[in-house]
């Protein structure tokens, strides 16, 4: 039962954070999480600390937990990582994918392009890390699925994505080349297209995050 409610508080928690309910840098005040919650503090604390194992929230000595924000520099590093993992998936995905992982990666992209929103959302999130991760599945290397799936949910999630919300109908138009790429397996141009897509998303969040 202890268990359950930790990961129920845990599951609450981390919500609030991936939905931007609870932003980075900021305190965690336990009394406020207890009332929106409906919880009591032990679970909240036991949450927290599993958060922290995932790189959502700091404890800092003798003052509690705060939501882990990151600074440019780190950010840089973060988009540096992600370029590596999905070069490498997407090399996996163009020697081996089959007709049926192509068609799969036309829905991912479909579902994408139809979602209509004008700002770059926690939904908008979802459907762009799916498409990517069909790219790693593509490969057949579960090892590598595995890593950029705990790579999105517990590292990418911490970035404030909102502020690509500029670049939506160029994302749209990078996924589309990038597709073309994969299915003709033309390995230089999904290299191209996937390293300007990376380099505009990181110059975005990276500037904005100065400001």
């Amino acid at each position: 039962m202890r268990k359950a409610k930790n990961y129920e508080a845990y599951q609450a928690i981390k919500h609030l954070i991936l939905s931007n309910q609870l932003f980075p840098g900021q305190k965690i005040i336990y009394r406020d999480l207890e009332e929106k919650l409906r919880m009591s503090k032990t679970p909240i604390i036991n949450a927290l600390v599993m958060l922290e194992k995932d790189n959502l929230v700091v404890s800092k000595k003798n003052r509690g937990f705060y939501i882990r924000g990151l600074n440019p520099k780190e950010a840089e590093q973060i988009y540096a990582l992600r370029e590596s993992l999905e070069e490498l998936a997407l090399g996996c995905a163009i020697r081996n994918h089959t007709r049926k992982d192509i068609e799969i990666l036309r829905e991912k992209l479909d579902a994408y392009n139809e979602y209509v929103s004008e700002i770059y959302d926690q939904k908008r999130l979802a459907l762009d890390t799916a498409f990517h991760l069909q790219i790693a599945v593509m490969g057949k290397n579960p090892f590598l699925v595995n890593i950029m799936e705990q790579f999105y949910e517990n590292i990418y999630f911490v970035l404030r994505v909102i502020f690509l919300s500029p670049f939506l109908e160029r994302f749209k138009k990078d996924h589309e080349l990038l597709f073309q790429a994969i299915e003709a397996r033309d390995i230089e141009q999904a290299k191209k297209v996937l390293k300007l897509h990376m380099e505009s998303c990181r110059d975005l969040i990276v500037k904005l995050m100065g400001v």
